[in-house]
């Protein structure tokens, strides 16, 4: 090929490929420099999803790399990325959130399993019962555990409003069902302890209605019905406010996404913290203020 040949031009499930490779490499470094720290990060979502649902890693696309850390171990990882001078595009201390790019990859830590004032289930939780593995990658990673991994899609669909931001929930959703299938009586009390059990059914009914899952709709004959009295009508405007909006949330659309999905906790002291936490925050962005 002579120095003036066009560069081919990668197709999509190359570039895919490309960028997962990038990822992974994005990946040890990080969990490199925590570890270093003693920060330990559970990579959740597509970067491993890729690998434990998909046969190729190239038919589940993602964007960025997501990692759970303990709250209490926030501050020190956030100082591991401010001393390796990884360019951050934002921090939100009280949300236990912190993006920021490793070379080409983006890559998310979070201190809240999905929104911790939706549900009891947090880090430390998921993180005790996490194993080291190597089987993954070529480095060692915490293995978050399988229901777990269930309910924290689960908790990102309510956050998410039923939108289709991520076209790959639904897919990620029924594959990690029939992971669990042998568990499923461990994931419904898992999910009764941490107060979520309205929104694994809102989301049963999303996944049964909507998308036609049978898997699903076995799971609903499961679980106990939902108390239509506070949440029907919650989850019922959250799910046309998403037919209508198909795009993430945004302005005062996303503001009432947000709210709705803080009455789907069964505990009420969440969702009363939820709800407050979600027009404080939408005031001070109102106000042209940074909630922090």
């Amino acid at each position: 090929m002579s120095d003036d040949s066009p560069i081919p031009k990668l197709d999509d499930r190359q570039a895919r490929l490309v960028y997962d490779m990038l990822a992974v490499r994005a990946l040890a470094d990080v969990a490199q420099a925590l570890h270093g720290a003693r920060v330990a990060c559970l990579p959740v979502k597509g970067v491993v999803l890729a690998r434990w649902l998909y046969e190729d890693v190239r038919d589940r696309p993602y964007v960025d790399v997501d990692l759970l850390v303990s709250r209490a171990a926030f501050g020190r990882a956030a100082a591991v990325v401010r001393a390796k001078e990884w360019r951050v595009f934002y921090r939100a201390d009280e949300m236990g959130e912190l993006s920021f790019m490793v070379g080409s990859v983006a890559v998310e830590l979070h201190a809240e399993v999905g929104r911790i004032d939706l549900s009891r289930l947090t880090v430390d939780d998921v993180a005790a019962r996490a194993r080291p593995e190597r089987e993954t990658f070529p480095f060692e990673i915490l293995h978050i555990d399988d229901v777990d991994h269930f309910l924290l899609l689960v908790l990102n669909v309510v956050k998410d409003g039923f939108t289709y931001a991520n076209p790959h929930q639904p897919a990620d959703l029924e594959r990690m069902l029939a992971r669990i299938t042998p568990r499923l009586d461990e994931a419904v009390d898992r999910a009764r302890a941490a107060a979520l059990l309205t929104a694994l059914r809102a989301t049963t009914d999303w996944m049964a209605d909507t998308h036609a899952s049978a898997a699903f709709a076995a799971l609903r004959a499961r679980l106990p019905p939902a108390d239509r009295r506070v949440f029907g009508t919650a989850v019922t405007l959250q799910r046309r406010l998403s037919r209508r909006r198909p795009e993430r949330f945004a302005g005062p659309a996303g503001m009432l996404g947000l709210a709705l999905a803080s009455l789907t906790p069964d505990d009420p002291t969440l969702r009363r913290h939820g709800l407050t936490r979600v027009l404080r925050r939408g005031l001070r962005r109102k106000l042209g203020q940074d909630p922090g």
